[in-house]
């Protein structure tokens, strides 16, 4: 019989459209960054990263988008400057690229993206490591944007390797309509990690024999839980993780019984961590503790936006600046902490929640800030009251609106 526990901490914690996704503006005319300098790449072993090789840490972000208002800004490094040593810290950060990265085409907005490559860089010298490509913009710039997604990211693989030793990773885009999923099989701090993504939306069906799609029926789910145990099968890893860009109605904290259900699936089908995304809102996280095998493992229903330009419009003045729009400016880093035990189970020892926020500073720029009582009290200071107050409200809402659940099997 299972029991689920509502709480804010886990463990030792101390601790729809879819055409309509994602809208703000159109096309980009300039990009005063794309020839300014990006940020200084991590080193190759900060003294910071864990070395006990029976434990592993992971970072979980959200969606990184590009707007038009996300490429007026003076160096793309400031985006990601003050929450670097969030990202830097963990083993390994992922996040979401929902964008075509298409060098031949110029950067564009809503409702067909496209992403230049010296702003996904300065995600990768920010310190984010795993990407999934697969979402529903992959074919906004239809099959020549995935093909030429598939070489800027193979550039910027071979560039980070050469320039800092370091090695990235990005798989969900396939080089041919017969190709099998693509994947990532690596290994990081002694621990072989199987990373997998799909998405379940695309918002054209132009060229989706190209991207990891799985359509969000009963058919295909189950087809596609039959892939996921025999990829772990010829795969044998300590942590598989899945990233799911699913199919659900955005701006919304509800979690449908349908999905919940799909991802518990794939967690019995061998999946350790399904780390869902598509809301653009925050949603809440679980644990699974299975206490027959001692397997712990975790599904995340979405992290938000980690950058976007959704909310140009904050709602300063509103004394619960929860909108739809002021939900979207907001982003969940979830720090999770793995141990191998000695009995060969994998427990999860912490899970710390850090939340983000896309701040628009005083020369328009929108950058990432933590959303923590020390960025409150620089907005006082500074002052900017009005922004000071807003953000204690979205302090306040995304503690209350989100949480930790517990499922024991």
């Amino acid at each position: 019989m299972k029991r689920i526990k509502y709480i804010t901490v886990f463990f030792t914690i101390l601790f729809t459209v879819l055409l309509t996704a994602c809208g703000t503006t159109s096309k980009i005319i300039a990009e005063p960054a794309e020839n300014q300098p990006t940020a200084q790449a991590p080193e190759t072993e900060p003294q910071h990263k864990n070395h006990d090789k029976n434990t592993i840490n992971l970072l979980f972000a959200g969606d990184i988008m590009a707007h038009s208002v996300n490429y007026y800004i003076t160096t793309y490094s400031k985006i990601w400057r003050d929450v670097k040593y969030l990202i830097e810290e963990p083993d390994l950060a992922f996040a979401n690229i929902e964008a075509p990265i298409d060098t031949t085409r110029e950067a564009s907005s809503y409702p067909n993206f496209n992403m230049t490559q010296k702003y996904v860089q300065a995600a990768v010298d920010a310190g984010f490591d795993v990407f999934s490509l697969c979402n529903n913009h992959s074919n906004d710039q239809y099959k020549n944007g995935i093909l030429e997604t598939i070489k800027t990211t193979k550039a910027i693989t071979q560039d980070t390797l050469d320039q800092t030793g370091n090695q990235v990773y990005f798989s969900g885009l396939k080089d041919s309509p017969q190709a099998s999923l693509t994947y990532n099989y690596f290994e990081a701090n002694s621990w072989k990690i199987l990373f997998l993504p799909i998405t379940e939306l695309l918002n054209r069906p132009d060229a989706s024999d190209y991207i990891n799609f799985i359509k969000p029926d009963d058919d295909s789910r189950k087809a596609f839980q039959k892939y996921v145990a025999d990829l772990r099968a010829a795969n044998p890893c300590d942590l598989f993780i899945i990233s799911v860009h699913t199919s659900e109605p955005e701006y919304t904290r509800v979690i449908t019984d349908k999905q919940n259900e799909f991802y518990m699936n794939l967690l019995d089908s061998g999946a350790d961590v399904v780390w869902a995304n598509h809301a653009h809102i925050i949603k809440d996280r679980k644990i699974v503790v299975n206490t027959q095998t001692g397997h712990d493992k975790l599904i995340m229903y979405a992290n938000g936006n980690t950058i976007s330009g959704q909310r140009t419009k904050p709602e300063l003045t509103s004394k619960n600046p929860n909108g739809e729009r002021d939900n979207t400016g907001d982003g969940l880093f979830y720090n999770v902490t793995f141990h191998k035990e000695k009995d060969g189970s994998i427990k999860i020892k912490k899970c710390e929640p850090q939340f983000i926020t896309t701040y628009i500073n005083t020369a328009n720029e929108y950058v990432v800030k933590p959303l923590n009582q020390e960025f409150v009290d620089y907005l006082y200071d500074v002052p900017r009251t009005n922004w000071a107050k807003y953000i204690e409200r979205r302090i306040k809402i995304n503690k209350e609106a989100t949480k930790d659940l517990i499922e024991w099997q």
